[in-house]
């Protein structure tokens, strides 16, 4: 939470951001994606900073998560389990029954503990993009993968949010577009109702899209990521550097867009940086400067709103 103030027309106005900010904690601090002892420590100069009202998480161990509730009265968790199907082989699209069957019982259990600790969000993505012969089979499957585990979940209270990458430049996952996450997630929400869309501004230089697309999908987002994509001689990458670092795509000015459409389309969801530290980069700085264009952002669009 946080609140700014802008000068229009000769008065100056006070402002509180709208909407919850949110962080992926792993992904500020990348080596908690490869051990789930420490955390809570770790996350401390997040979970103190009264900016931040919502923190994702990946793996937490039970001593850890004893730490992290103490935070709850005033900070919400949510999972992310992309880590595993980008690091670890799990492939929710599989066309391959027992593997997207192993697929859907790793994630059940995510579920499982997310459900028992009281998170009602959890994030995935799709498996890889496969060979153009095998597209639809492969979203077929990723519906049934979404539409079991949705239906585990919805007895924890939990919404399942997929998460949309690139097809072509790194990441290369089978979803994809705005199109094609909207028909996957339209089909299985004839099934439940548990599932959302997650987008994320890093990815829409990789994707060709830009936040004005996000009107005609208005019904379906339920989580919003905000950060960087990265060129480097004319290739796009995935790895979200934190905002202003060579390369860096995205600015204050695209942050501001965003808002200004999801103000548009009445979203009350969070939205989340998912930045990372480049090598010899400090998490703090990186925070601190997405902490700086948020503020911007927002500043922008309360001009453009009162002008």
């Amino acid at each position: 939470m946080f609140y700014t103030s802008v000068c229009v027309k000769g008065l100056e106005l006070i402002s509180r951001f709208p909407w919850k900010v949110g962080i992926v904690g792993f992904m500020v601090y990348p080596e908690l994606q490869k051990t789930n002892k420490g955390v809570a420590e770790k996350l401390k100069p997040i979970l103190e900073d009264r900016f931040f009202d919502l923190v994702e998480l990946y793996d937490v161990s039970d001593d850890d998560w004893r730490i992290l509730e103490g935070y709850r009265h005033r900070v919400d968790f949510a999972v992310g389990v992309q880590p595993d199907i980008l690091a670890k082989g799990v492939n929710p699209s599989s066309v391959d029954e027992s593997e997207r069957v192993r697929a859907l019982e790793a994630l059940k259990d995510r579920v499982r503990v997310a459900g028992e600790r009281g998170i009602k969000y959890l994030a995935l993505c799709s498996g890889p993009y496969p060979s153009e012969d095998l597209i639809d089979k492969s979203m077929g499957a990723l519906a049934d993968t979404l539409a079991e585990l949705a239906s585990y979940a919805s007895k924890y209270g939990i919404t399942i949010l997929l998460e949309s990458f690139d097809t072509r430049w790194d990441r290369k996952r089978l979803i994809g577009s705005l199109r094609d996450a909207a028909d996957v997630l339209r089909k299985v929400r004839g099934r439940c109702s548990n599932v959302a869309l997650l987008w994320d501004l890093s990815h829409g230089p990789l994707l060709d899209e830009k936040p004005e697309m996000l009107k005609e999908y208005s019904d379906l987002i339920g989580h919003i990521h905000i950060g960087c994509a990265k060129n480097l001689d004319g290739k796009l990458y995935d790895t979200h550097p934190g905002f202003y670092r060579p390369g860096s795509i995205n600015d204050e000015q695209d942050v501001a867009k965003l808002l200004e459409v999801l103000y548009g389309i009445g979203y009350n969801g969070a939205i989340s940086f998912e930045v990372r530290p480049e090598e010899g980069q400090d998490p703090r700085e990186v925070v601190a400067t997405a902490k700086s264009v948020l503020v911007k952002a927002y500043q922008i669009f309360i001009e453009r709103k009162l002008s």
